[in-house]
């Protein structure tokens, strides 16, 4: 007797691999007709999608945690993975289970026909699926690529977030910041609140949020507006608190993105409790921004990949006290990124006075961009390696135990670096 077994979540992910997404348009009129054979269109929950070229996954995280401490039931769908594709799928604080994830491609695999879809469309529509199966109270979701067309922005929002605007994925979403702007402010829904983080909008997004007939709660501006420092204070619209905890995601944007994500759960109608914000904030938890992987030295790893996120690790890591020694930058990009951009940002915002040692290390796999070729295009002098975990060991030497270590340049390099720390 032949036994027929059902496939596993691997099998669907390597089947999903596969795909070309270049043979697919971007937009969304060829999803819609799936996701409302699927039943997602219009969810019975408030809904907050958040895009933006960095901060996104952070602003998402912060906003679960409160929620959670309020009381309330959340699915949280966030994109790329690090070490477990179930880390994209969280319902209720907790990762999807295999099963689960299968059930959703499963489903959509029926509800498609003869429609085909992308890897990002097919997971995104099976983590909806999986969220509408569940009695929640809100969906938090990430905008995968930019925002009018990404397939997360086929459900409407209820309170949009637009985190920052910068340089990245230009060969899908235009040259510059404003081109970029209108492509983030797709998110954006008739009479609905929006929150932006970007303190220096592009003219094309500073248009939008003008004529925006809804709530708009922007930054440095008197309707969402917070101190540095710890403790701090924060006022969205007319709400205030003060004497809140440090948020639990690190980082010079930590009270930036904290501030969003509390002005987007207010903005959802239902208010969070005192005690709420100030337990998520302390709670809340991203791997792979700010993360530190080992002591003596310290040794960090960051997903940061583009010259806006760059300056942003900069900053945070020049706010951090480093005893003595020299500070060794690990770097590692996929062959899209631009290793000029993001290099030429950190020194920008990195002291001078303080010395930095580069080792440069090949990305592996069809994505990948040697070490050789990273080192030309940054322009900067330093040591090539072909393994990450080689050039980790080798940069924890030089760095000596009152140094530190940061390895970053890709999620995939994060990945690299937690598990080599795990061996």
């Amino acid at each position: 007797m032949t036994v027929v077994t059902e496939p596993s979540l691997g099998d669907w992910l390597e089947r999903l691999n596969a795909l070309d997404p270049t043979r697919i348009e971007l937009g969304l009129t060829r999803v819609r007709p799936v996701a409302e054979a699927l039943g997602v269109l219009n969810p019975q929950v408030q809904v907050v999608t958040v895009a933006g070229t960095n901060g996104k996954g952070s602003t998402l995280a912060l906003a679960e945690s409160i929620a959670l401490a309020d009381g309330r039931r959340v699915g949280c769908y966030t994109s790329p993975h690090i070490l477990r594709f179930n880390e994209r799928v969280r319902v209720n604080g907790q990762e999807a289970s295999d099963a689960d994830i299968v059930a959703g491609l499963e489903a959509v695999e029926s509800a498609r026909g003869e429609t085909p879809l992308t890897y990002f469309e097919f997971i995104t529509l099976a983590a909806l699926w999986q969220f509408q199966q569940q009695a929640l109270d809100c969906w938090l979701l990430e905008i995968g690529l930019g925002g009018r067309l990404d397939v997360v922005n086929v459900v409407d929002p209820d309170v949009s977030v637009i985190t920052s605007i910068g340089l990245d994925h230009m060969d899908w979403l235009g040259p510059d910041r404003d081109a970029i702007a209108v492509e983030k402010a797709g998110i954006l829904r008739a009479g609905r609140p929006v929150i932006c983080g970007e303190s220096e909008p592009p003219a094309t997004l500073e248009a939008r949020l003008r004529a925006h007939d809804g709530p708009v709660w922007r930054a440095d501006d008197e309707s969402l507006h917070w101190t540095e420092g710890t403790p701090w204070s924060l006022r969205v619209a007319n709400t205030r608190w003060t004497g809140l905890p440090a948020p639990g995601v690190a980082g010079v944007c930590g009270r930036r993105n904290a501030a969003m994500a509390i002005a987007a759960l207010l903005a959802t109608g239902r208010p969070p409790s005192d005690t709420a914000v100030r337990a998520g904030l302390a709670a809340a938890r991203i791997p792979g921004r700010l993360q530190v992987i080992a002591q003596t030295p310290e040794t960090l790893v960051d997903t940061a990949h583009n010259g806006q996120a760059a300056a942003f690790l900069a900053q945070s890591l020049a706010a951090r006290p480093l005893a003595a020694g020299r500070m060794q930058c690990v770097l590692s990009m996929l062959a899209d990124k631009d290793p000029g951009a993001v290099v030429s940002e950190f020194l920008r915002h990195w002291p001078a006075e303080r010395p930095v040692d580069w080792l440069f290390v090949d990305s592996p796999g069809p994505r990948g961009q040697r070490a050789a070729t990273i080192r030309d295009r940054a322009e900067m002098d330093g040591r090539c390696y072909s393994s990450l975990g080689g050039a980790l060991d080798a940069a924890r030497r030089a760095a000596g135990p009152a140094g530190r270590v940061v390895c970053f340049g890709s999620f995939l390099t994060v990945e690299a670096a937690l598990r080599h720390a795990h061996d």
